[in-house]
């Protein structure tokens, strides 16, 4: 059973747009669910053999580039401290970005990343920044990703995309939790696409049986069954500005340990397209089958 977990939230900060906006929202979670806050800022150290101190921090060559980034970072410190009066701590390492925040958060183990979706490189990616993608398909903890978009407002509303697939029920306990948390109402949406009518009555039992764990959980609760739908990340990120959601959370997607580093499409075209943070969900080892007993508490969620 895979639970809401906000009591160590790690947030690489490279001094960016989006690294500035992940502490934000990390801050409040960890505000409102008295968690640990650890700044990590990792010196990138191919850019520093090519003399390329990336993204926002400027140096001249007389600084010492770890002075610097101590002092930056103990600057924000106090400033997160005295605005959400919390418990932080920073960490300096350096090498490579996305090898050394997987590795701090294993060793602090961290239960939540926030983090934006690009930073760290002049060369990033298009669609997903490269650190991005590999700390989401790496980390064995939830990560939460966003853009330069994702104004941070509160949690009311978080939208909960469920499909046929055997892993994708793995991240219902977990939105039901952390909207307990945050006072939030869950909005289940179904989406199945053309040729798959004939799940439609699993896809609603699946849905009533979320119904039901959230009104025993005390969560209000919505549910939608989208049919016909050509593209689901484009479905998702089009449902979610529909009903003003403020929070996705998906799964990584499955073939993502096939090969050790990218994200399935699904899960990567939703971080891209959305305005709002999504929250992915590394899935546990099923057994390849639907076990609506995922609902009930009779099997691992």
């Amino acid at each position: 059973m895979i639970h809401f977990n906000s009591s160590k939230i790690l947030i690489p900060v490279d001094f960016s747009e989006t690294s500035q906006l992940a502490i934000r929202h990390g801050a409040f979670v960890a505000q409102l669910t008295k968690g640990d806050l650890y700044l990590l800022h990792v010196i990138n150290a191919q850019y520093m053999a090519q003399n390329m101190f990336v993204p926002l921090v400027q140096f001249t060559a007389s600084n010492n580039i770890e002075d610097k980034a101590e002092e930056k970072l103990a600057q924000l410190v106090e400033e997160v401290k005295n605005e959400y009066n919390l418990n932080i701590q920073f960490i300096i390492k350096t090498g490579n970005p996305s090898a050394e925040i997987v590795n701090v958060a294993k060793e602090i183990e961290a239960t939540l990343i926030v983090m934006g979706t690009h930073g760290y490189s002049p060369m990033e990616e298009l669609v997903i920044g490269s650190t991005a993608l590999k700390v989401l398909t790496k980390s064995a903890c939830p990560t939460m990703a966003m853009s330069s978009e994702a104004d941070h407002k509160g949690y009311r509303r978080i939208l909960l995309p469920i499909d046929t697939s055997a892993h994708t029920r793995q991240k219902v306990n977990y939105s039901l939790e952390m909207a307990k948390k945050f006072s939030a109402t869950v909005h289940a949406v179904a989406l199945l696409s053309n040729g798959e009518e004939g799940e439609k009555s699993s896809i609603e039992l699946i849905l009533h049986q979320i119904e039901k764990l959230a009104k025993e959980k005390g969560v209000s609760f919505h549910s939608d069954v989208l049919n016909d739908v050509k593209n689901r990340a484009t479905a998702t990120v089009k449902y979610c500005e529909k009903i003003e959601a403020d929070m996705i959370v998906i799964m990584t997607d499955q073939d993502a340990e096939l090969s050790g580093f990218f994200l399935g499409p699904y899960a990567q075209q939703v971080i891209h397209l959305s305005k709002v943070p999504v929250i992915a969900i590394k899935p546990t080892e099923t057994s390849g089958h639907t076990d609506l007993s995922i609902l009930s508490g009779t099997a691992g969620m």
